[in-house]
């Protein structure tokens, strides 16, 4: 266990040249062996060769008679089509953030993101700033979480509201999942500029242009008014307790009296997934001084904001529906 646990570092990274390259893509298309790969690819057949086969000791991908290489159903979820997909994720998790985690103890003893020190801005200025890796960031955000998108729906009737706030919402992806199955509802997407182009279409392609629009700002200064239900889905844990309290607070200002505001978020007493949690909590350590916090943490924030944890809904997933309203 100690060794796979220590090795773990380069199992990330097999994964994410694979992801890089599209390899699952090239296989899906039908069984290829390592030098038709490593042509398709640009990399050399012998160092790949021993990256799949790295891979498929692991339980990706399997490996057939004379280098070839095929699909397994662990592996069908780094196609790019796949329902599930987590490709976007491996290369996000692959490369600044990766880098990241390398200096964690720089982070233990000076209390400041690693993220910062490398590379001289915070996360988000830097999404700014390269908007390729803003694109990574949002489609990484929007693919792979299927499961977790049903599990919310499942669990969560939204049938008897109006208008939903999607706060920090991204692509849309939630909102637009929300609303396709809730066909009276309108909503707003609410986000930065970086996430606005990727948003706009996102809406467009699942043809709720009709119900939904994105709204551009920034949620430490105001956020759009007149929302039933606010939606925070992985929002907090990016940031320490005095800027959630922001947040929410903002949150707070435009909510009623029957608004209801709901946070997606990981909670590390949950025992099922405590260890994901947790190793999640690390990254928001090292990239953006963020947190994955307690239940106890939560009702803290909340009532820091003038508001109550009302309800607080496990899923299937690594994450919880925590539901709450004006004090």
């Amino acid at each position: 266990m100690i060794a796979k646990l220590l090795y773990g570092y380069k199992a990330t990274q097999c994964l994410y040249v694979v992801a890089k390259l599209n390899i699952a893509d090239h296989i899906a298309n039908g069984n290829k062996s390592i030098n038709a790969l490593a042509a398709i690819t640009d990399t050399k057949p012998e160092p790949l060769h021993r990256v799949m086969r790295c891979l498929v000791s692991l339980g990706f991908f399997e490996e057939k008679t004379d280098n070839i290489f095929s699909l397994n159903q662990v592996a069908e979820d780094l196609r790019s089509d796949s329902e599930n997909t987590i490709k976007d994720f491996i290369i996000l998790c692959g490369e600044e953030l990766y880098q990241s985690a390398g200096e964690l103890l720089y982070t233990v003893k000076t209390g400041l993101p690693a993220f910062d020190h490398i590379y001289g801005m915070s996360h988000w200025k830097y999404l700014d700033k390269h908007p390729d890796k803003a694109k990574i960031f949002h489609d990484a955000m929007q693919k792979g979480t299927g499961p977790m998108l049903r599990e919310i729906i499942k669990h969560y009737d939204f049938a008897s509201y109006k208008k939903i706030v999607d706060v920090g919402g991204g692509k849309g992806h939630l909102l637009c999942e929300i609303l396709s199955n809730n066909p009276h509802v309108t909503g707003v997407v609410f986000d930065l500029e970086n996430a606005k182009n990727s948003a706009i279409n996102y809406i467009k392609e699942k043809s709720l242009d009709n119900r939904c629009e994105f709204v551009m700002g920034n949620f430490f200064i105001s956020i759009p008014a007149n929302g039933d239900i606010y939606l925070l889905k992985v929002v907090l844990h990016d940031w320490d307790n005095e800027s959630a309290k922001l947040i929410l607070q903002n949150c707070r200002k435009k909510m009623s009296k029957s608004s209801k505001l709901l946070i997606i978020e990981k909670v590390i007493e949950n025992d099922k997934f405590k260890d994901l949690a947790c190793l999640g909590d690390i990254n928001m350590l090292v990239t953006c001084a963020g947190k994955e916090r307690t239940l106890v943490e939560f009702q803290n924030l909340l009532g820091s904001a003038d508001l109550q944890l009302t309800k607080i809904i496990n899923t299937s997933t690594v994450f919880s529906i925590i539901e709450a309203e004006t004090v």
